[in-house]
């Protein structure tokens, strides 16, 4: 039993829909196994889950509504523009499995009771996913009516999924009444005994002529790419069997790391200088334990999928201005990582996150600028490392992510000064390597000072940087050209657009989006592969590096460490 409290819902006996001659409320838990067994368990969460009350003499029946996601709901009118977009893509490719179970038989009544909801506001937003509520209900005491429900479903859960009208979904139209005929005499006389033969001349084909080349001179224009102005819908190229697919893979890479830690543990022994050292020769860490009695160097080679990553601030790299001097992992990253505002024309707007890709370009998500893309308004980016807030132009967008495969913004701003991040396309798989995300969390923000400031107008406030840590639990292909990778370090939203780090501060994937689990959220970052099959034609070339990672590592000193405390 789900245990969040959404809403509760008063209705009338005669509003309940039927399936099989029970109410499809009742049968919640065959639509749940239904939906998880046929289209995934992202498809099942969709349905709130239904407490009945069937209510007395004195007290009408009600239904209270049940979410295993947390979350204040919200409605989808009060969301942004923006997250009203991602949350009806999202229903229009999470509902589409419905539409197949819908023509089957033996699902049919069953899926097609849980599309009948009680009107437009039974969508809300529940954390970061839509849900339904309502369900399996028809308003005005027409749950049996199975005339009126076509009609019904159009104007609501229609407008994210189309059924066909074929099968025994659909009632038989009446029969059309054949017109009057009108009395004998008033019919009109007939002039000939034989049917009258006319003559066509070639004048008469000049019309169909010009139609046909009009027709042909159509047809090729569709063919161009970028010409359908239509193109939402279009079928998403990226769809509910491919993500399906991603997240059994998901599932598979997970139960193979806990594999994997359990028989480092097991295989796990401490030396007699209490340091822990595993099956494979090293410590946690990824180091190279030096012999019994041997002071450890200062300095050491780390591997890039240790079992507990380094502190990015003690990871060591080379100074891209200074050849000579050195830098560490979060003072590149924090150089290179923007904060990207969007606002719209009506007031409204969003943040997201960023990184600088040349020396005036910034690299974000489309979904995070498209704000200001919808209503004409403006692009601001700021950061530590820039002279001061900066207008952004767009200089090339692909979006949104499930229609066209690509999740992508490149931005120019005046602002030269900014160094880039060194790009790792890799040639072989990253599969538990070491990576940092970083961004600008909303969550994180909401009590950032520095943030609040710079909504009032001070121009000098940067919001603090936010840096998670984690390891890339599997690479996934969820499109035709559109490739992931899965990994662990936390991601909410704002976290969108910002840079996916491997531990030599080389940019490894853009952050993207977050799939929610029950215990923890898994974040998704597109691979810099799609990213620069994107940048192909602009003026963005950063470097790039393909070699494997080999990081190192300055060790904290123990009498460091003790003077810095006292």
């Amino acid at each position: 039993m789900a245990d969040h409290f959404l809403s509760k819902t008063r209705v009338a006996p005669e509003d309940f829909v039927e399936a099989g001659g029970t109410p499809v409320l009742e049968r919640y838990d065959a639509l749940r196994a239904l939906l998880s067994e046929r289209a995934g368990p992202e498809v099942a969460a969709l349905f709130a889950e239904p407490l009945i009350s069937h209510g007395n003499d004195a007290a009408p029946p009600t239904v209270a509504w049940y979410a295993d996601t947390t979350g204040e709901p919200r409605a989808l009118s009060s969301l942004s523009p923006a997250e009203r977009d991602r949350a009806e893509a999202y229903l229009s490719d999470h509902l589409r499995p419905l539409r197949a179970l819908a023509d089957q038989p033996e699902s049919a009544d069953l899926a097609l009771g849980a599309l009948s909801t009680y009107g437009r506001d039974d969508v809300v937003m529940v954390g970061d996913r839509p849900m339904i509520v309502n369900w399996g209900l028809m308003p005005d005491c027409r749950g049996a009516n199975v005339s009126t429900r076509p009609e019904h479903f159009a104007a609501n859960l229609g407008r994210y999924l189309t059924l066909p009208t074929t099968g025994a979904r659909v009632p038989e139209a009446a029969p059309v009444a054949a017109p009057a005929v009108a009395p004998a005499a008033a019919a009109a006389p007939v002039v000939a005994d034989g049917p009258v033969q006319r003559r066509i001349t070639r004048l008469a084909w000049v019309p169909l002529l010009i139609l046909l080349l009009l027709a042909g001179g159509f047809l090729a224009w569709l063919l161009m790419p970028g010409s359908r102005l239509f193109h939402t819908d279009a079928p998403p190229v990226i769809t509910e069997e491919a993500t399906l697919r991603a997240a059994r893979e998901l599932n598979d890479s997970l139960r193979e790391r806990r594999t994997s830690l359990a028989s480092a543990l097991e295989g796990a022994m401490c030396r007699a200088d209490g340091m822990l050292v595993l099956p494979d020769g090293l410590t946690p860490e990824g180091l190279s334990p030096p012999a019994l009695g041997v002071k450890p160097e200062s300095r050491a080679s780390i591997a890039p999928n240790a079992l507990l990553p380094s502190s990015p601030a003690r990871v060591v790299l080379p100074d891209a201005a200074d050849p000579d001097a050195e830098t560490d992992l979060l003072a590149v990253i924090e150089a290179r990582t923007v904060l990207v505002l969007a606002g719209s024309g009506n007031g409204r707007g969003a943040t997201g996150s960023g990184f600088v890709v040349g020396p005036d370009l910034i690299m974000t998500n489309q979904h995070v600028i498209a704000p200001a893309l919808a209503d004409g308004g403006q692009i601001i980016v700021t950061g530590g490392n820039l002279e001061a807030p900066q207008i952004a132009t767009v200089v090339k967008s692909q979006g949104p992510l499930m229609q066209t495969g690509g999740d992508f913004a490149l931005l120019q701003i005046a602002d030269t000064g900014v160094s880039a991040f060194q790009v790792h396309v890799p040639q072989e798989s990253l599969k538990l390597s070491n990576v940092v995300a970083a961004g600008y969390p909303g969550d994180v923000m909401a009590s950032d000072i520095n943030f609040a400031a710079l909504k009032a107008g001070d121009v000098d406030a940067v919001p603090g940087l936010t840096v998670t840590e984690g390891i890339v639990n599997t690479e996934q292909q969820i499109g035709p050209e559109t490739h992931v990778l899965m990994h662990s370090a936390a991601l909410s939203s704002g976290n969108s657009g910002g840079p996916l780090v491997d531990m030599c501060g080389r940019l490894v994937g853009v952050n993207t989006f977050v799939r929610a689990g029950r215990l923890q959220n898994r974040g998704f970052a597109l691979t810099t592969a799609d990213m620069m099959a994107f940048l192909q034609g602009t003026n963005a070339t950063p470097a790039i590096d393909s070699a494997a990672c080999a990081p190192v590592v300055q060790r904290a000193a123990a009498g460091a460490r003790k003077a810095e405390a006292e």
